[in-house]
């Protein structure tokens, strides 16, 4: 019975062991480039299963890695793991329907969902970030990878205001109405102009609901870069 215990501690270390030096220094890597890749693929793939797929495939890939780094309990991973599911099941259901109002609801539920699940993401991922004993490489990737979540949870608010309110935004060079599904890619865009505080102009919110939430994007964005990023590279640097 000891050699049984000694063996399966023995395995429990080695796990341990494989989970630090093999998962975690890879996990805000990989998320950052699947991010990127979803992000580069989107304007060619748009409303095709593929990318239905890839963005689920995404979400999941956003959702397990911000449940590994904190202690969430289990009755909380499979709570936010079936909220999950139901990005999926609506998202699928929207393209299959041939109702365009029905297909709107679901788009709109989808979405919702999604705004709820990127926040979560990025509270749990900030708090790893802010409460790690030292700086790494792996909290610096994860404080970018929370910086794109913010932009991609601001998006889909705006795409939220696109669906209800087809008049939220005015899009250069287009006179007449703009179609939802192109202006889901258009608003990642100018969602990541906004928190760059670039300003292009060709994209312009026209709602006081949609100006203010670019105001809060563009002042959140600049304060993540000026206080948390800085802080993390130059404490890291510190300690190297």
């Amino acid at each position: 019975m000891l050699r049984g215990v000694a063996m399966t501690t023995h395995y429990t270390k080695k796990a341990r062991l494989f989970d630090h030096f093999t998962w975690k220094p890879f996990r805000f890597v990989q998320l950052l480039i699947f991010l990127i890749l979803v992000m580069l693929l989107s304007p060619f793939l748009n409303r095709t299963p593929l990318f239905t797929a890839l963005l689920t495939a995404f979400f999941l890939n956003v959702l397990l890695v911000s449940l590994s780094i904190l202690g969430v309990n289990v009755r909380s991973r499979w709570a936010l793991i079936g909220l999950w599911l139901l990005v999926p099941l609506f998202d699928w259901a929207a393209l299959l329907t041939g109702n365009l109002h029905i297909g709107m609801g679901l788009t709109l539920a989808s979405n919702s969902v999604r705004v709820l699940l990127l926040i979560i993401c990025v509270v749990l991922i900030l708090r790893y970030v802010l409460t790690s004993l030292e700086v790494t490489l792996d909290t610096i990737f994860g404080a970018f990878v929370a910086y794109f979540l913010i932009a991609f949870a601001f998006s889909s608010l705006f795409f939220t205001c696109a669906v209800v309110e087809p008049a939220s935004f005015s899009v250069a060079g287009l006179t007449g109405a703009v179609d939802i599904d192109s202006l889901k890619v258009q608003l990642n865009y100018f969602s990541f102009v906004t928190i760059a505080t670039l300003g292009y102009g060709d994209i312009v919110p026209k709602l006081p609901i949609t100006q203010m939430l670019a105001i809060l994007e563009a002042v959140i964005g600049q304060f993540y870069m000026a206080v948390v990023i800085a802080w993390l590279v130059s404490t890291y640097a510190r300690h190297r």
